[in-house]
C-alpha cells in the first residue's frame, strides 16, 4: 500500500531521522512509527547516508514504516538520489508556487507519469523486502506510487496553496509550522493566532476538497489532538536526536533521584 493510501485510513504518526547512523535508523524503525522523515534539509546527511538510512529503516521496521526523504532544496539531483534510494516519497521544502510544484513533479515522475525523471533506480530494490524485489519491479510497480510532497511554510505558500495542491502529480503537502509562523512574524512551533489558525484551516480544507493528504509537525500531544481534529492526516511527532536526549535525561534524572533517596 502506498504512503498516500495509508493516510486515507487513519492519522499516521512519524518521526525524523537526523543522525547519520544505520544503527539508529534500524532502532527507530523498530519503534513502531508509521513513517519516518529522513531530514537532509537541516541535517548534514549525504546522498550515501540517506540511501543507507532508507534501507536500514525498511529492515528495522520489517517494511512497515514508510521512508520519506526531505531533500535540502528543489534540485533535480536531490530528487533523483532520494527516489533512487527506494524511498516511499520525497518532501521538498519551501514550495511557494504552482511553478515550483510543477518542477518538483517533473523531477520526481518518469516520462510515463508526466515527468522527466531519468532511469537508474539501482539501489531502490533494497528498500523492498519482497523476495521478488528487483529493478524492473520497482520501475513498473513501485515508482508510480512514490509520494511527492510539497512543503507549505510561508505566507506565499499559503496564498498559493490551492494551486500547489492542485498541481497534477503532487501527492500532498506538509506544513512547516515554525517557518510559516516566522513568515507571519510569530514565534514558536504552534499557537492560536487568528492568521495562523486560518492558514492551517485553509490548507486542510483544500486538501480534503482535492483528496490529498496534509501533514504537519506536532510538537506536543495536545498539538496532535488539535491537528487531527483540523484534518491533518500525517503528523511528525518525534525524532532520533530528541529521543536520545530525552531518554538519557529520564534515566539520569531517575537515577539521580534514587541516589538522593538512599541513606548511606
Amino acid at each position: 500500500m502506498s504512503f498516500v493510501d495509508r493516510t486515507r485510513s487513519r492519522v499516521l504518526l512519524g518521526a525524523y531521522l537526523a543522525i547519520e547512523s544505520v544503527y539508529s535508523a534500524h532502532l527507530m524503525g523498530r519503534a513502531g512509527f508509521d513513517w519516518m522523515l529522513i531530514d537532509m534539509e537541516h541535517s548534514p546527511l549525504s546522498a550515501r547516508d540517506s540511501t543507507a538510512l532508507v534501507h536500514a529503516l525498511a529492515v528495522g521496521s520489517h517494511g512497515r514504516c514508510a521512508s520519506l526523504v526531505r531533500i535540502p532544496a528543489l534540485g533535480v539531483e536531490w530528487v533523483k538520489w532520494a527516489l533512487d534510494a527506494g524511498a516511499a516519497g520525497i518532501v521538498a521544502p519551501m514550495v511557494q508556487s504552482a511553478a515550483e510544484a510543477e518542477q518538483l513533479v517533473r523531477f520526481a515522475r518518469y516520462p510515463a507519469g508526466g515527468g522527466q525523471r531519468s532511469f537508474g533506480p539501482f539501489n531502490a530494490p533494497w528498500a523492498d523486502l519482497g523476495e521478488d524485489s528487483d529493478v524492473p519491479k520497482y520501475f513498473s510497480k513501485t515508482a508510480g506510487d512514490v509520494a511527492v510532497v510539497a512543503m507549505i511554510e510561508s505566507r506565499a505558500g499559503v496564498d498559493n496553496a490551492e494551486a500547489i495542491l492542485g498541481t497534477p502529480g503532487i501527492s500532498g503537502v506538509f506544513v512547516g509550522p515554525v517557518d510559516l509562523r516566522l513568515s507571519m512574524g510569530l514565534a514558536g512551533a504552534d499557537g492560536e493566532e487568528a492568521e495562523y489558525v486560518a492558514a492551517l484551516s485553509k490548507i486542510t480544507r483544500l486538501g480534503k476538497a482535492l483528496g490529498k493528504p496534509v501533514g504537519i509537525f506536532s510538537a506536543t500531544p495536545a498539538a496532535v489532538q488539535t491537528h487531527a481534529r483540523m484534518g491533518f492526516t500525517f503528523l511528525l511527532v518525534a525524532g532520533d536526536s530528541t529521543a536520545l536526549v530525552h531518554g538519557a535525561k529520564v534515566a539520569l534524572d531517575g537515577c539521580t533521584q534514587a541516589l538522593r533517596d538512599v541513606k548511606l
